[in-house]
């Protein structure tokens, strides 16, 4: 049984990375959507369909930017552990644009 409500919550890196992302201005969205985008361009990824993605009523805080809804698709359809690294560098990439 799931305990988790949302799917990032299962690992408290990745939360932290999507919450700090949640947080950001817009700008920061765009750009640290992009370097997601960039880092899992080449990985295989679970079904891809970002097509799909928006057959639903947008109310997430992060549909509200196609840039930054696929980037939270990547990271939500790559493997545990390549999600895991690459919440540690958005982490990371936040400070770094933040600061």
């Amino acid at each position: 049984m799931n305990m988790f409500k949302r799917w990032y919550d299962a690992d408290s890196v990745v939360s932290k990375a999507i919450n700090k992302l949640e947080h950001s201005t817009e700008a920061v969205q765009v750009r640290c959507a992009e370097f997601i985008i960039d880092l899992l361009k080449d990985v295989e990824l679970e079904e891809l369909s970002l097509d799909e993605q928006y057959d639903y009523i947008m109310r997430r805080w992060y549909d509200k930017n196609v840039k930054v809804s696929h980037a939270i698709e990547y990271l939500r359809l790559s493997p545990v552990e390549v999600r895991r690294e690459t919440a540690l560098k958005v982490i990371k990439y936040l400070k770094e644009l933040t600061s």
